[in-house]
């Protein structure tokens, strides 16, 4: 994913620059939401979760089932980022957009990530606290 990232943001970066036209750079996020989207969706109609090789350290306990509709989410969520940065670039200037892409998109994905939680929960996710015992201090007097 990273690599595929450095790669468009400097293929999309440098028409920007070389045309001088910024409307190259604001595609770029449509394109990678759109691959993540049909990457995923294509796990799925395989019956494979694409998300589980990128977070299963993350989500230790999650079943098949938890995993599948981790996936789906995630893959709506893509596309509904893909169509919605589209729309914004129809409608609105190129400062507009860009606010709304750096702070916007954050706050959707970490809301988006949390309202998955309860769904997770239901389906294995392990929260078990890892941490050593707490040592008990005795009173000094």
């Amino acid at each position: 994913m990273l690599w595929l990232s450095a790669v468009l943001v400097l293929g999309f970066g440098g028409l920007t620059i070389y045309f001088g036209d910024p409307s190259f750079i604001q595609h770029k996020p449509t394109g990678i939401y759109a691959l993540f989207a049909v990457t995923i969706f294509a796990g799925l109609m395989r019956g494979k979760p694409a998300i589980r090789y990128l977070l299963e350290y993350a989500f230790e306990g999650l079943s098949h089932e938890g995993w599948m509709k981790l996936s789906r989410n995630w893959a709506l969520f893509f596309t509904f980022l893909a169509i919605a940065n589209e729309a914004i670039i129809a409608a609105f200037d190129f400062d507009t957009w860009l606010t709304l892409k750096v702070w916007g998109v954050t706050a959707l994905s970490v809301i988006f990530a949390m309202s998955n939680v309860p769904m997770l929960m239901r389906h294995g996710l392990n929260v078990e606290d890892d941490s050593e015992e707490a040592v008990e201090i005795p009173p000094q007097g």
